[in-house]
């Protein structure tokens, strides 16, 4: 049985080295770049490259395909309108208000795509084995640990969107007892129930005579221990802007294009491998125009909002426009820019379920 989402070599690859290069990375770096601010280049690779990125891959499984936007049209056209009628009091009242709404909406949004890898990999692996420690629970256990953890803890290097977005609870507890006792039996206890759900899922594979889903156990061992590693073992800026956007924006894109890429082989009657020549061509394309859209976005963030990338932008595109002053210019160029992210979270939770909206899901994911 193979427990396996797309391929072996693609899902080590694609899914799971990536994001253990960003480990050994984040290991090796210097101590003043894992203590300052993610540099320039840091920013153009992994948060313009990956991050910014997977939000508009999104447009080649939704609104570019004829197909897949009729089935989708309703929550297509009105998931950016809800955007903007919810988002525009939050920035208007205050900015700070709707950065923390932001992040706390993408927290979610990001522990839903990691649930829904998991499960996508039971799927294909057809492994629905009873245990006392589900994969359901292991898989939210992971990430929402070291979240709270981020709430108590004091002197952060690093925030979602901005400074101090999330909530800062560590003024309710002595810092001291928290630092020597609270989170290091935490940390014990976190990787002891991860090590118990695995020997579980291993032992239950055995005794059912099942092949034990690796992809599974992979996923669910590289989000725990990236998560762990971004949020709790580094407090640096660098670390967890680096194994955050890799682990959610790589296997994001992957999974765009291969079912962009697999529909048109099975529907389109191409009678070509899906790893042909003229695939990487599709592929390479589909790249270039995310990454010109978000470029695009980015610029706009920061000549009407930002100006803190204009060592990247102002050589290449000189700025038209002044820095918005007016809080409801702002807070409309906020809502607008935002518009494609938030839409891009609403619009996931519609297009990977097995619905007869999606009749092409579950042959192309699994045959």
């Amino acid at each position: 049985m193979q427990s396996w989402l797309f391929s072996r070599k693609l899902d080590i690859g694609g899914l799971f080295i990536p994001v253990w290069v960003t480990w050994i990375a984040c290991f090796f770096v210097s101590t003043d770049m894992m203590t300052s601010e993610l540099p320039l280049w840091a920013w153009v690779i992994f948060i313009l490259g990956a991050d910014v990125s997977h939000v508009w891959s999104t447009i080649f499984r939704t609104y570019l395909d004829k197909s897949e936007f009729q089935n989708h049209k309703k929550v297509l056209l009105i998931a950016p309108i809800l955007c903007f009628i919810i988002l525009f009091p939050f920035a208007l009242f205050e900015e700070m208000v709707f950065w923390r709404v932001m992040a706390y909406f993408a927290l979610y949004h990001f522990i839903k795509q990691q649930y829904g890898f998991l499960m996508l990999y039971q799927a294909k692996s057809k492994s629905y084995l009873p245990k006392r420690i589900s994969d359901r629970f292991i898989i939210y256990f992971s990430m929402l640990y070291p979240v709270i953890i981020w709430h108590f803890s004091e002197g952060l290097r690093f925030d979602w969107f901005v400074k101090g977005d999330f909530f800062e609870l560590h003024s309710f507890i002595d810092n001291q007892l928290f630092i020597s006792e609270i989170l290091p039996l935490g940390n014990t206890i976190y990787w002891g129930i991860i090590g118990i759900w695995l020997l579980e899922e291993i032992w239950v594979s055995h005794q059912a005579n099942q092949f034990i889903s690796w992809g599974k156990i992979l996923w669910t061992l590289t989000t725990a221990g990236n998560w762990f590693l971004g949020i709790i073992w580094f407090n640096s800026d660098f670390a967890f802007s680096v194994t955050n956007v890799i682990a959610h924006g790589i296997p994001y894109m992957i999974l765009v294009f291969f079912y962009v890429e697999r529909k048109k082989q099975i529907y389109g009657n191409i009678s070509r491998p899906l790893a042909s020549f003229q695939v990487i061509i599709n592929v390479s394309v589909m790249i270039l125009i995310i990454m010109l859209l978000a470029f695009g976005e980015e610029f706009f963030w920061d000549m009407l909002l930002n100006r803190e990338k204009q060592a990247i932008f102002e050589p290449l595109l000189s700025y038209p426009f002044a820095m918005l002053e007016s809080p409801t210019a702002r807070a409309f160029a906020i809502v607008i820019l935002s518009i494609p992210q938030v839409s891009h979270y609403i619009i996931d939770g519609f297009i990977w379920k097995n619905t007869k909206q999606n009749p092409y899901l579950k042959p192309i994911l699994f045959g």
